[in-house]
């Protein structure tokens, strides 16, 4: 489903880091549910929307899907080996992991 972006509610929260480009999380203020969008442009316009991609129900499950989006919808769609696609795999993984890190 595709969206507007300005209809996102202005109470929740927007997760958004360059790693996880062109997706992003939100948690709902009023419902505590998370949801995970990614940015698209279509039409002859160019108009930018926001597809749904879930509503997962944890935090750490909204970042997997991503990096399961990231891996079937990114620029390689064909792998050559398995360990190809496990490389790839722990590549988007790794960035995510450190993206998450907090230096104390």
């Amino acid at each position: 489903m595709l969206r507007n972006p300005t209809t996102l509610p202005s109470s929740d929260i927007l997760i958004e880091d360059p790693v996880l480009d062109p997706y992003f999380i939100t948690n709902s203020v009023s419902s505590g549910g998370y949801t995970v969008y990614e940015r698209v442009t279509r039409g002859d316009k160019d108009t930018d929307y926001l597809r749904t991609v879930c509503y997962p129900s944890t935090f750490n499950f909204a970042l997997k899907v991503i990096a399961k989006e990231k891996l079937s919808r990114g620029a390689n769609t064909h792998y050559r080996s398995i360990k190809e696609y496990v490389e790839t795999w722990e590549t988007i993984t790794k960035s995510i992991e450190n993206a998450t890190l907090i230096e104390l």
